[in-house]
């Protein structure tokens, strides 16, 4: 949403105040509910930044969500790190490896850098899957331990709460900063754009690399949730529902995303509980959003609230 002036810090600190709240007025369960809410928005804002603003869709986002979720696993249960050492080294190690990935494909664009993202994230997933003697194959790995002042679900939502909003500070930075307009320069327009000098697969490379740090951050903390993690965090359908999250909130917005996982999530929960066809639930959302508003919630508020200043 487009909130200006004097406006913009008094929503993102109303916003931010009521998750500080939320805890005390709702019960554990739906604590959990909403750590699950926190660490899909950083992934799916990671992923718009490659996608809203980079103008690359890339079908392999989930393979470096896992990839931080695994790092983070094995340095705690086969080498023996810290919590929070092994955290840190989850985007890092993500960082490094998405370097020669995001290499190859940035070379390619439109369908042809979806599909090569794609198919290196499934050759992660399938590595992990059949690894057995080092990562667990499709039995993943499980109970992993985190510290004990993490252990209850409030102090792990606080943990995922400031990670959470020093992530979207961070990208919101990066957005708004001259590498973030001329990554949006190139998804307007990449002929003009080279024409004027701008290294194009220098910037793009980056931006792959930037958003795959802040996917594995989202991987590193939902091992920590969860205290397991397994292969179909590298999966397909991982990647796409991080997809239909940003499409849900607003592709072209920086809160969208937050505002997708927060209604995706709390959908599917809610949603499952009555009926086994949330697929299909599920597309039928999709159709509408695809149909009456193609920006996404975010971006239907947006225009509302500047069709109302016309007026």
């Amino acid at each position: 949403m487009d909130i200006g002036g004097r406006e913009k810090p008094v929503f993102y600190g109303v916003f931010l105040a009521i998750f500080i709240t939320l805890p005390f007025l709702v019960g554990e369960g739906w604590t959990s509910l909403i750590i699950e809410m926190l660490i899909m928005a950083i992934a799916a804002t990671a992923a718009n930044l490659m996608t809203g603003y980079g103008g690359m869709v890339s079908f392999g986002v989930a393979g470096f969500y896992g990839v931080g979720a695994y790092i983070t696993a094995l340095l705690i249960t086969k080498a023996g790190f810290p919590f929070g050492v092994a955290f840190l080294a989850g985007p890092v190690g993500a960082s490094i490896i998405a370097l020669p990935i995001g290499w190859f494909c940035v070379r390619r664009s439109a369908i042809y850098f979806s599909m090569l993202s794609l198919a290196f994230a499934q050759l992660m997933y399938v590595i992990v899957y059949t690894w057995y003697s080092f990562a667990g194959g499709d039995d993943g790995i499980v109970g992993i331990p985190v510290p004990t002042f993490l252990n209850s679900s409030l102090s792990y939502y606080y943990f995922t709460l400031a990670i959470t909003v020093i992530c979207l500070i961070a990208m919101w930075i990066i957005v708004n900063s001259p590498f973030g307009k001329t990554i949006q320069a190139l998804r307007e327009n990449q002929e003009r754009a080279n024409f004027i000098g701008i290294h194009i697969r220098r910037y793009q490379h980056a931006i792959f690399i930037i958003s795959s740090f802040f996917l594995a951050v989202a991987g590193s903390l939902y091992c920590g949730f969860n205290k397991n993690v397994f292969a179909d965090y590298m999966f397909w359908t991982k990647t796409f529902d991080i997809i239909i999250v940003y499409l849900l909130g607003g592709l072209y917005t920086f809160i969208g995303p937050t505002i997708g996982a927060i209604i995706y999530i709390l959908a599917s929960k809610i949603i499952i509980r009555y009926t086994e066809y949330w697929p299909i639930i599920l597309g039928m959302m999709i159709v509408f959003i695809t149909l009456f508003m193609p920006d996404g919630v975010a971006g239907f508020i947006r225009s509302r609230i500047s069709d109302a200043k016309k007026q």
